[in-house]
């Protein structure tokens, strides 16, 4: 893996209950996503507005998806997907 660089748009998935965020490693866009549950058990987000405690948590949570991506931890569809027990607890 090369040069990781996360854009700045996010939005919130409501149907798969995910907030996801952009990635471009090497010129090739990348999505990748944090579960709701995750961010909950993580980060302290409220279920019905996720968005404000991920913007608060942005830069760790990108630095846990570029982890995943240097692992090559990508789902089957090509994309990234941060789930809670995915995530190891807080030190």
């Amino acid at each position: 893996m090369g040069f990781i660089e996360f854009l700045s748009h996010a939005r919130n998935d409501t149907r798969r209950y995910v907030v996801s965020f952009p990635a471009r490693i090497d010129g090739r866009q990348v999505e990748c996503a944090i579960s709701y549950q995750a961010l909950r058990n993580h980060f302290d987000a409220d279920y019905e507005d996720p968005m404000p405690s991920f913007t608060a948590h942005r830069q760790h949570i990108e630095q846990l998806a570029a982890q995943f991506i240097r692992q090559q931890r990508f789902e089957s569809d090509g994309t990234i997907l941060m789930r809670s027990y995915d995530i190891p607890p807080a030190t």
